[in-house]
């Protein structure tokens, strides 16, 4: 599975201390990574790649673009919410306060609202994996 996300500083670090999240570094970072994931697709056509919180994080509605991009996968937060503050990887991250049954209802309407659906009862390996053997 491919991974990668949108870039957004960790205003607790040097790199971040000294980024604004403006609105414009918002549009321009989820515009980025939306086509990486369309890049991805186009090259790699039998993989699973992911749509992150991190594009989420930058537009309410960024998975859901991530998955009109070309992604195929989207992995719920499913951490205790007792727990979450300790993955805090950036300002803005979503569903924080969310519990793990609320997070995958959400989750579910949104994919839905973005004409898509979950495969709940699917493995999840890539066709890419079946060809390789």
């Amino acid at each position: 599975m491919i991974g990668m996300g949108p870039y957004i500083p960790h205003e607790d670090t040097p790199l971040g201390a000294g980024i604004r999240l403006t609105e414009d570094y918002r549009k321009h970072q989820l515009e980025l990574g939306l086509k990486m994931i369309a890049c991805a697709r186009l090259l790699l056509r039998d993989v699973n790649i992911a749509s992150t919180t991190a594009l989420q994080a930058l537009d309410p509605q960024g998975r859901e673009l991530g998955l009109l991009a070309g992604a195929n996968v989207i992995m719920p937060n499913l951490t205790d919410t007792a727990y979450r503050s300790g993955y805090l990887l950036y300002a803005g991250k979503p569903g924080m306060d969310e519990s793990s049954e609320s997070s995958l209802e959400a989750l579910t309407r949104s994919v839905a609202a973005a004409g898509e659906s979950i495969l709940w009862d699917a493995a999840g390996d890539s066709l890419h994996y079946f060809r390789r053997h």
